[in-house]
């Protein structure tokens, strides 16, 4: 009789040992694998994933502006003579000869509508982003949003009025006097302080923390 519940002791204690083992194991497993990680997401050890996320955020959230610009350009005969050989060969121009119907002081007269889009966002190539961690607050210092491109749709230029010959190099320094009247236009409109905003809802909906985050942009 001693002898069997002694036995039955012994097996009740390796029972329980072995219950305490596969509980012990079980939380490990849930702790490495199947904790809830969302408090502090971006831990501020600089991991690689986050780090790239948010470098992926700040490249990807850009602001893009489509535009128009009206630019011309203006020549006028120097002389009577000159008019009045100007107004002939206009007449014996096909292209030219409305023009040459209808004779004025012009010369040469270029007037072109351009169409064009401008990208706004954040150069991390130039200079990078940052964290500070200080008590219980997050900063994020992040480069100013600035003009990234200018591009122009050749498609999209249209030749509003044309009188006289024009070469190529005088169309393309036309073009180039569109594209300074986006940029002012861009800048006249605040469009780099505009492009701050989605870039805040993007880091504060990626970043989940019990710090106060504060985004700083700086130049």
């Amino acid at each position: 009789m001693k002898l069997q519940k002694i036995k039955e002791i012994r097996t009740l204690i390796i029972r329980l040992v072995l219950v305490g083992l596969i509980a012990f194991g079980g939380y490990w497993v849930y702790q490495l694998f199947f904790k809830d990680k969302s408090e502090d997401e971006i831990v501020l050890e600089d991991t690689p994933l986050k780090v790239e996320q948010i470098r992926s955020i700040l490249e990807l959230n850009t602001l893009k502006f489509q535009d128009e610009a009206v630019v011309d350009t203006v020549e006028y005969y120097k002389s009577e003579s000159e008019f009045y050989w100007g107004t002939l060969d206009k007449l014996t121009d096909p292209d030219q000869f409305k023009h040459g119907l209808h004779p004025s002081g012009i010369k040469r007269r270029l007037t072109l509508i351009v169409k064009g889009e401008l990208l706004y966002g954040v150069d991390l190539k130039r200079k990078d982003f940052q964290f500070i961690p200080k008590d219980d607050t997050l900063t994020i210092v992040i480069p100013q949003p600035e003009l990234l491109s200018v591009s122009l749709n050749p498609k999209g230029t249209e030749v509003y009025l044309e009188n006289g010959e024009w070469k190529d190099y005088e169309r393309a320094g036309l073009q180039r006097k569109a594209r300074n009247k986006m940029i002012a236009s861009g800048n006249r409109l605040k469009l780099p302080e505009r492009a701050k905003v989605p870039l805040e809802k993007a880091l504060r909906a990626l970043i989940r923390t019990d710090k106060i985050v504060i985004i700083k942009f700086e130049k």
